[in-house]
């Protein structure tokens, strides 16, 4: 499989990209509550949340890669207890898939997804994306590395 290597100036262009969608979508930024998809959503929230002025951020703990890249059930291991509600924004590096999409909409069908990027072979694409990219590579992201 070819890797796709993004850059910090790319995570931040697409960080950017988001919080401008945001804020478009959002009713009241001063009562949105921005959650960050533990592990790749953390640096794009915090881009974001500085972006729009936003300190209710929240981590939303979910795993679904096992230590050799290989995917499983979906499991929330969050000790925080979220809200459900239009101004309530997910935020996440990559919708690959699409169950983690699917998993956060079931349990929280009021928030909003958002994703730095959706790749194209996506089953569950997300409320706001910044870029779609092709489904056959594997990402590296600079966090990886």
């Amino acid at each position: 499989m070819n890797k796709h290597y993004i850059t910090w100036e790319e995570i931040k262009n697409w960080s950017n990209t988001i919080a401008d969608k945001i804020a478009a979508d959002c009713a009241d930024i001063s009562q949105m509550t921005l959650v960050a998809v533990s592990r790749g959503g953390l640096i794009p929230a915090q881009l974001i949340a500085y972006k729009l002025n936003i300190r209710d951020i929240r981590i939303m703990k979910l795993i679904s890669y096992d230590n050799n890249n290989k995917r499983g059930e979906t499991k929330d291991i969050s000790t925080d207890r979220l809200f459900d509600g239009d101004d309530v924004y997910f935020i996440d590096d990559l919708a690959d898939s699409g169950e983690t999409v699917r998993y956060l909409r079931k349990r929280f069908p009021q928030a909003r997804q958002c994703t730095l990027i959706t790749k194209e072979c996506c089953n569950e694409n997300p409320d706001l994306t910044a870029v779609q990219l092709p489904g056959d590579s594997w990402l590296v992201f600079p966090w990886d590395e």
